[in-house]
């Protein structure tokens, strides 16, 4: 008879789990025992935070929720920064963990790696947590998480386990038959309300989210049927290909893209929340003066700044898949051609913050070496600042920004998740050095795995963003020169390739040549020898 914690591992194989990512402990030996033989893949990185953002880039990628299996306190609280930035960002993660034994939670009993309330500090960071007392209750508990991720918005949900619960014998397990999706019924009223607003609009405009992932084709579908151009958030990157003669990218916090939001007629904003991190560049958050429609998944987001003339709650492409055949039937063809010259005007008319042009030809040589397939994680570090705005994007799930939290150090572990989860698409990050030192101990699982990840390293001498700041406050620098000796030597140790070009051309064949190599490659990016570069 399997203990609980192996006969947790077939119900995940029933729903589609093909990777875990996760460190063993003593209290998550039952969950080991399980994964022997079975046909999950198990990715151990070098420290629990790793883990959380492995499967955050795996979960992007892959358009499925990323796992990880995590011990009691130590492992969740490691965790926690990654699993709260990908609450930020509405990426779906499952934490399975241990928990205290039942006698003993919460009775200040001292145990090895003790919470005082496990469930509640994870319960601020996610969209639930629940506490399994008995095995009886794992399949419904199972059965709930992968439920919200498909059917709202997306969240960490954390399940945990007490380590005696994890010990007991059980009968085999099966999944109860799901209840039925409530996706809850569209309303045909202000569904037919945003498509006369949108039909009769003169100066309309799109404005895509992360929640609109998977709704690009169709919002090009009502682009070109109104005339309206379309930008993303840094999260929504990539929904539609930056190519596209309609398409503005993520240049929303630029003028005169900020100012056509706040002027526009008409604005149909889907899966976005309008958050000061979206308009990082900009005054604040623009406040439209037309009329302004929201498609969202979570009702919440509907009840928040900017009130909207009409809501939509659902899911962002089905909403838009049904606004656009509305609109198709009721709009002069035209349009078409309308939305790439108003999207041609804004471009051409593109004003960039002080010293943003500088990065532009690193840029370039990097986005030469990218294939159209190309998956990219961007750090916090200034060379990444600017390329979410001016690096192009040809598809959705392509671009890893984990914006919301604003921490350092996610690009390498989300990139090591993303060729995980698309070991066929060339994968590269963009870190700082600063940034780089917060995860570097995931080079060594990297290497370990043979991936043949481009790790471009900004180097500009610890925390370049925080000094500029500093001397724009008139605050001495203090503290901001955090960065190590030698990146290369560093690298090797752990297993990788290493490079550091000297012209813009050997950055485009460096990156290359790693996308090619059967293992990870840092390429060290001096950022005064390129910066000097005018």
């Amino acid at each position: 008879m399997p203990t609980c914690g192996e006969a947790i591992v077939p119900l995940l194989e029933q729903f589609g789990v093909e990777v875990v990512f996760g460190i063993p402990g003593v209290h998550t030996l039952e969950l080991y025992r399980g994964l022997t033989g079975s046909r999950i893949r198990h990715i151990t990185p070098r420290h629990e935070q790793g883990a959380a953002f492995m499967a955050a880039g795996y979960g992007i990628v892959s358009g499925r929720p990323g796992v990880c299996l995590l011990i009691t306190g130590a492992g969740l609280t490691n965790a926690a920064t990654a699993v709260a930035s990908a609450y930020h960002d509405s990426q779906p993660l499952l934490i399975l963990s241990s928990a205290t034994a039942t006698a003993d939670a919460g009775r200040g009993h001292g145990s090895l790696h003790d919470l005082p309330d496990q469930q509640r500090f994870m319960a601020s960071i996610c969209g639930s947590s629940r506490t399994i007392d008995r095995p009886e209750q794992l399949p419904d508990a199972l059965v709930e998480a992968f439920t919200v991720f498909d059917s709202s918005r997306s969240r960490p949900v954390h399940i945990g386990i007490p380590i005696d619960v994890l010990d007991q014998e059980c009968e085999p397990m099966t999944l109860p038959v799901a209840a039925e999706t409530v996706t809850g019924t569209v309303d045909q009223v202000a569904l037919e309300r945003a498509a006369e607003l949108l039909a009769v609009a003169q100066n309309p405009i799109l404005l895509l989210g992360g929640g609109a992932v998977d709704g690009g084709t169709a919002a090009l579908r009502i682009a070109a049927a109104v005339g309206a151009p379309v930008v993303t958030t840094t999260n929504g990157k990539g929904i539609v290909p930056d190519s596209h003669p309609a398409a503005l990218g993520s240049t929303l916090t630029l003028e005169p893209v900020y100012s056509a939001l706040t002027e526009a007629d008409v604005v149909l904003a889907v899966g976005s929340e309008f958050s000061e991190v979206d308009y990082y560049y900009a005054p604040g958050v623009p406040a439209p003066s037309g009329r302004l429609i929201r498609i969202d998944i979570d009702p919440s987001q509907l009840d928040r700044r900017p009130l909207p003339d009409v809501a939509l709650i659902g899911d962002a492409a089905k909403l838009l898949d049904r606004l656009a055949d509305l609109l198709e039937t009721r709009t002069p063809s035209t349009a078409v051609a309308l939305a790439g010259e108003r999207a041609a005007r804004l471009r051409a008319g593109l004003r960039w913050w002080p010293d943003a042009s500088t990065y532009f030809p690193v840029l370039d040589a990097i986005a030469a070496a990218l294939p159209d397939d190309a998956v990219i994680a961007a750090d916090s570090t200034q060379l990444a600042y600017v390329a979410n705005a001016y690096l192009p994007a040809s598809r959705p799930r392509s671009y890893l920004c984990p914006a919301g939290f604003g921490t350092l150090g996610p690009a390498l572990p989300m990139a090591i998740g993303a060729k995980i989860a698309a070991p066929q698409r060339p994968v590269a990050c963009l870190v700082g050095d600063g940034g780089l030192l917060f995860t570097i101990q995931e080079l060594a699982t990297a290497a370990e795995l043979g991936l043949p990840l481009a790790v471009i390293l900004w180097q500009n001498h610890g925390y370049g963003e925080i000094r500029d700041a500093m001397t724009a406050a008139g605050v001495p620098h203090i503290g901001t020169d955090a960065t190590a000796h030698n990146y290369r030597q560093i690298a090797a140790g752990f297993g990788c390739n290493t490079a550091r070009p000297q012209t813009l051309d050997h950055v485009t064949k460096a990156i290359a040549t790693a996308f090619a190599a059967d293992q990870p490659t840092v390429i060290e990016l001096a950022a005064d020898r390129f910066l000097s570069k005018r």
